[in-house]
């Protein structure tokens, strides 16, 4: 008899519909089962990890045990984001991966400097970014002891 047990939640923080796609075929080819959730924009991320506004509902924002972010959105970017959650007591814990097209070291450089777990750049094809989303969801999911993060409303 099998239980049922909850996905775990990966919060996506990402502006582009067609990377958004992309990362859902991704996860599916590596036989990934997440609850994938994604925002638009990092006030939309904020939003959500503070359930604010459209994210306030009993149920409708899952505290994510992963964040994917990617650094470079309108309104609020991924810079910016990752500051705010490492100021905050409640939340700086949370494992946050930075999603970016960028493969210069000073991108990478300033983006551990600012408190990112790790950095993942874009693979340009399909089969190279499942092997590294697997490598990620391995490590991370299988290896790591992840805290437990929740922030009341």
């Amino acid at each position: 008899m099998s239980r049922d047990v909850a996905l775990p939640t990966i919060l996506v923080a990402e502006d582009h519909n067609h990377d958004k796609f992309i990362l859902t075929e991704v996860f599916s080819r590596a036989g990934i089962r997440a609850d994938l959730r994604f925002v638009n924009d990092g006030e939309q991320m904020l939003d959500y990890l503070y359930r604010r506004g459209p994210f306030a509902a009993p149920g409708a924002a899952i505290m994510p045990t992963l964040v994917l972010l990617d650094l470079n959105m309108p309104r609020l970017d991924g810079r910016k984001v990752i500051r705010i959650l490492r100021a905050d007591e409640t939340l700086r814990h949370l494992p946050v991966i930075a999603l970016s097209t960028s493969e210069s070291p000073k991108h990478i450089t300033e983006a551990y400097a600012i408190g990112i777990n790790a950095y993942l750049v874009k693979p340009a094809n399909i089969p190279d970014y499942v092997a590294k989303v697997s490598s990620l969801w391995d490590f991370w999911m299988r290896t790591a002891s992840l805290p437990t993060v929740d922030v009341k409303p």
